[in-house]
């Protein structure tokens, strides 16, 4: 952490377009980047295309940075039924290889918090949704993670209201929120919602910005292309910012900024913006 509260990450799917995570590092180091976040995918594209597992960690340290959040187990909490893959200790389709990739990550690159989505397209959450959650994070808690629960307005985890009643009725001291900026603007857009969650449960702040009105009238069409640089849109940053760090909370900032204008920048171009208007914002609150 260079002199500030919260590390300030590269998150995965912030379209900062590299040659290769060699590049990607150096860019993320070079904007001051504190720490990076991976995905189960990049990781095993890296791994096959570029270098082992061991080197992958060197790059990163040798470049002063950590690799900080693991992405992301989704639809924990959908039905045995509508996957075919039985009940499996807070996994409905992840599979084992899956799981065990993630325990691997956590244990080589040291990562904080593993994101958890739920089911997209389905509105009812399932009686067990609590149990499958806590086992979640018993799992995640012998290597050492926080489980951070992301609420998503098309997933029926919508708001930060039902995720953190399925966190606290967990009972899990390693289980957390990831509150996004785009999915609270795009969703509840509730700051009292957000004030409600206590400090101890926040444990990932990812922020960008987007325009007043949508960009286009699909939610993931957006949400996958048209996401802004903090302060480069017309979101209430000031306000959440306020009050997501309400109560001294110091949960990295992950600048999750998914833009195909982002992405024609030269990346390190890219990665500055990110990083500047990130720490504009952060300055604000």
């Amino acid at each position: 952490m260079n002199g500030r509260q919260q590390d300030v990450v590269l998150a995965n799917m912030t379209t900062v377009t590299t040659a290769s995570f060699r590049e990607r590092v150096e860019v993320a180091a070079a904007a001051g980047f504190d720490a990076l976040g991976i995905s189960l995918d990049t990781y095993r594209r890296v791994v096959a295309e570029e270098m082992s597992p061991k080197e992958l960690q060197a790059v990163v340290v040798d470049h002063g940075l950590e690799i900080v959040e693991l992405e992301a187990v989704f639809g924990f909490a959908v039905p045995t039924a509508e996957t075919g893959v039985p009940f499996g200790g807070g996994l409905a389709y992840t599979s084992p290889d899956d799981l065990n990739d993630f325990w691997a990550m956590a244990e080589l690159f040291g990562a904080r918090h593993l994101q958890a989505v739920g089911a997209f397209d389905r509105t009812d959450l399932e009686p067990d949704v609590v149990e499958r959650f806590a086992s979640l994070c018993d799992r995640a808690a012998d290597f050492g993670l926080q489980i951070a629960l992301e609420f998503v307005p098309t997933t029926n985890i919508p708001d930060a209201g039902t995720a953190l009643s399925i966190i606290e009725q967990s009972g899990r001291d390693n289980a957390g929120l990831c509150v996004d900026s785009w999915h609270h603007t795009r969703g509840a857009n509730d700051l009292e919602m957000l004030r409600s969650i206590p400090s101890r449960r926040v444990t990932m702040i990812q922020i960008n910005d987007g325009p007043k009105d949508p960009a286009d009238p699909d939610f993931l069409v957006e949400t996958l292309h048209h996401r802004a640089v903090p302060g480069a849109g017309d979101f209430d940053l000031d306000g959440f910012v306020d009050a997501v760090t309400e109560g001294g909370v110091t949960a990295p900032v992950s600048v999750e900024v998914i833009s195909d204008d982002l992405a024609r920048l030269e990346p390190a171009e890219a990665a500055r913006r990110c990083y500047e208007g990130a720490i504009e914002a952060l300055a604000r609150k």
